[in-house]
C-alpha cells in the first residue's frame, strides 16, 4: 500500500465518527494496538524531546526501508504514534521526506490537540524527518 492509500484509509476511518469524543476513543483504541516496546529502548537516546509525555521512537532499517517501533506513557500519544507508524513503516527514507503528515490537518486532528500534544506531535514529526534525512545520506 502506498502512502497516499494509507492516508486515505485513515481519513476514511476518521470520517465515520460524528464527534471528537469518538475520534479520541478511536485514537485510544489504535494506541492499544501497538506492541510493547522492550524496556531497553526506553532511554533518552530514543525519547522524543519536546513532548510532555514520554514517547520513545526506535528506527530500524531492513532492506533500505525504515521500521519504527515506539510507545508512550500517554494513551493519546500512543494513538498518534500508531498513525505515524502506519503511514511510514516499511518506507524508504526519501519517500518519507517527500510525504509530509499534512493529513492530520485535513482530518481536523491538529486543531483538537492541546498545545502540549501539538508540540509533542511536531517534535515527533521533526524527529521522523531527521531520521529519514540522516538515513537518506547513507
Amino acid at each position: 500500500m502506498v502512502i497516499q492509500e494509507k492516508i486515505n484509509k485513515i481519513k476514511e476511518d476518521f470520517s465515520f465518527f460524528d464527534n471528537w469524543e469518538e475520534k479520541y476513543q478511536y485514537l485510544i483504541d489504535l494506541g492499544k494496538k501497538l506492541p510493547e516496546l522492550d524496556e531497553t529502548f526506553k532511554t533518552d537516546e530514543f525519547r522524543i524531546k519536546g513532548c510532555n509525555s514520554n514517547l520513545w521512537v526506535v528506527p530500524q532499517i531492513k532492506g533500505g526501508k525504515i521500521i519504527f517501533l515506539g510507545t508512550s506513557d500517554s494513551i493519546i500519544v500512543k494513538g498518534l504514534f500508531y498513525l505515524v507508524q502506519f503511514i511510514y513503516n516499511n518506507e524508504e527514507p526519501k519517500t518519507i521526506l517527500s510525504e509530509p503528515l499534512d493529513f492530520f490537518n485535513q482530518i481536523g486532528l491538529s486543531s483538537h490537540l492541546g498545545p502540549s500534544r501539538t508540540n509533542g506531535f511536531n517534535s515527533l514529526k521533526k524527529q521522523i524527518y531527521q531520521i529519514a534525512t540522516d538515513l537518506s545520506k547513507n
